[in-house]
């Protein structure tokens, strides 16, 4: 490939390719990301709709939180049941709100250890408009307790 034929002008991801230059000689090029640039925006669209879709089916209880932390961090099934220490089978249960209530609160702070997020956020959502989003920025603080989150909310 020729050094005219590589160069996309896209700051925001840069990388070190080596291609053929003018001269016959080959050398490094710094060039945007073709797919960042014509594909990134589409993909973050489309994690919003989904995104959407799965805290509208959370809040209708036809999902369990584990599940839409399973999609939304893109986890696969084997994974997460491995970093919990369950069977698949097991897994595939709490999917569904009926098996996530009955769960043992040691088996809640494994999946929210497994999904980095504090126990409480597999109760809850904190919802910050776009506007205030700008402003505020919110921080989980631990404690000793690790089944005990502080969330600290600041203007900044």
């Amino acid at each position: 490939m020729k050094e005219k034929e590589l160069f996309v002008d896209f700051k925001p991801q840069q990388l070190v390719l080596y291609v053929e230059k003018e001269d016959g000689s080959y050398g490094q090029v710094v060039s945007g990301s073709y797919l960042s640039k014509n594909y990134l925006d589409d993909y973050y669209d489309k994690v919003k709709k989904w995104d959407k879709s799965l805290k509208e089916q959370l809040k209708k209880g036809e999902i369990s939180p584990v599940y839409y932390y399973l999609i939304m961090q893109e986890f696969g099934e084997k994974d997460l049941a491995s970093r919990v220490g369950i069977s698949r089978r097991r897994l595939k249960k709490h999917f569904r709100m009926k098996h996530f209530v009955k769960m043992k609160l040691l088996l809640l702070k494994r999946y929210a250890d497994a999904f980095d997020i504090p126990v409480a956020g597999m109760f809850q959502f904190l919802v910050i408009g776009e506007k205030a989003a700008k402003k505020l920025s919110v921080e989980n603080l631990e404690s000793q307790n690790p089944y005990f989150t502080i969330s600290k909310i600041e203007s900044t």
